[in-house]
C-alpha cells in the first residue's frame, strides 16, 4: 500500500467521514432485513469462494468480461437493489395505510351513518405507493431474467418469456431447473404480467389508466377497503384480507421465494 492509498484509507475510517456516512444512510439509505438477503449472500459466496472457472474465464477475457458484470452485478446490484425498492414501497404503503385507518377510529361515524354506506377521502399517497410497488415488482423480475440470461451470455430480459428463451439450452441442468422454477411462479405474478387480451395491473398503470390502491367505504360496521388494482372485497369471501398491506406482503414473499429459488438454480452444486 502506497502513501496515497494509506491516506485515503485513514480518511475513510476517520470519525468525521464515518459520521457523514451514518448521517447519509439514516436519511437516504434503505436496508433489507437480514432474512431477505440470505440468497444474495449465498450467491456472493458462490462466485468468490472459490471463484468458479467460468467466472475466471470471463474476467480474464476482454471479450467476455461484460458477461461477468451482467451476471454478477445483475444479481448483487440490479436485482438486489430493485428488490429493496419493492420492499421500500411496501413499507411506505403499510405505514400510510395503517395511519390512515387508525385515524378514523377516533370518530363515531358508525352511529352517524346508520344503514348508509359512503366512500370518501383523498388517499392518493397510498395509490402512489401501490403503483410504485407494482412497477418495481415487475422491474425486479425482468432484471432477474436479464441476470439469468447473462449466465448464458445473452441480453434477454423478459421474465414472462424466460422459459421460452431457456428452451434453447435444454439439457443444461441450470436452464432446465430455471424453466421449472419460472413456470412454478408465473401464475403468482399475473398482476405484473399481461397475457393476450388480459392486461396486467402493471400494464394498466404503465400504459392505460390511473389505478387506485383501494376505495375507503364506511358503514355502521366500520371500514372496508374496496376495489383498486387488487379488486379487494368485490367477491364474498371469508378469506379477504382487511388491509391491502396484508395482501401485498404475500406477493412480497412470493417474490422473495422466486429469487431464492432461481439463485439456488444458478449455483452449480
Amino acid at each position: 500500500m502506497n502513501d496515497i492509498q494509506k491516506k485515503m484509507l485513514d480518511a475513510f475510517f476517520s470519525t468525521e467521514i464515518q459520521n457523514v456516512l451514518q448521517a447519509i444512510n439514516k436519511i437516504a439509505g434503505h436496508k433489507l432485513e437480514d432474512k431477505y438477503i440470505q440468497s444474495f449472500r449465498k450467491f456472493h459466496k458462490y462466485i468468490t469462494n472459490p471463484q468458479p472457472n467460468f467466472i475466471t474465464e470471463w474476467r480474464t477475457n476482454p471479450k467476455e468480461e461484460k458477461w461477468y458484470h451482467s451476471f454478477v452485478n445483475g444479481i448483487l446490484g440490479n436485482v438486489q437493489n430493485s428488490y429493496s425498492c419493492v420492499h421500500y414501497h411496501f413499507e411506505r404503503l403499510s405505514v400510510i395505510e395503517k395511519e390512515t385507518l387508525d385515524s378514523i377510529e377516533q370518530y363515531n361515524y358508525q352511529e352517524i351513518l346508520g344503514d348508509s354506506t359512503i366512500a370518501l377521502g383523498d388517499t392518493k399517497r397510498i395509490d402512489f405507493e401501490y403503483q410504485a410497488f407494482v412497477l418495481a415488482y415487475r422491474r425486479c423480475l425482468d432484471l432477474l431474467a436479464r441476470a439469468v440470461s447473462a449466465r448464458f451470455k445473452n441480453d434477454f430480459h423478459s421474465f414472462r418469456r424466460l422459459n421460452k428463451f431457456l428452451i434453447s439450452f435444454t439439457g443444461n441442468e441450470i436452464a432446465d431447473n430455471i424453466i421449472v422454477t419460472q413456470e412454478k411462479y408465473s401464475p403468482l405474478f399475473e398482476f405484473v404480467m399481461s397475457d393476450g387480451n388480459r392486461k396486467s395491473v402493471r400494464d394498466k398503470i404503465a400504459h392505460y389508466e390511473y389505478v387506485q390502491a383501494w376505495t375507503l367505504n364506511l358503514n355502521k360496521n366500520g371500514f372496508m377497503l374496496v376495489g383498486g388494482g387488487e379488486g379487494m372485497n368485490l367477491t364474498k369471501s371469508d378469506n379477504e384480507p382487511k388491509y391491502l398491506s396484508e395482501l401485498l406482503e404475500q406477493k412480497l414473499n412470493n417474490l422473495n421465494n422466486c429469487i431464492t429459488d432461481i439463485i439456488d438454480n444458478l449455483i452449480e452444486k
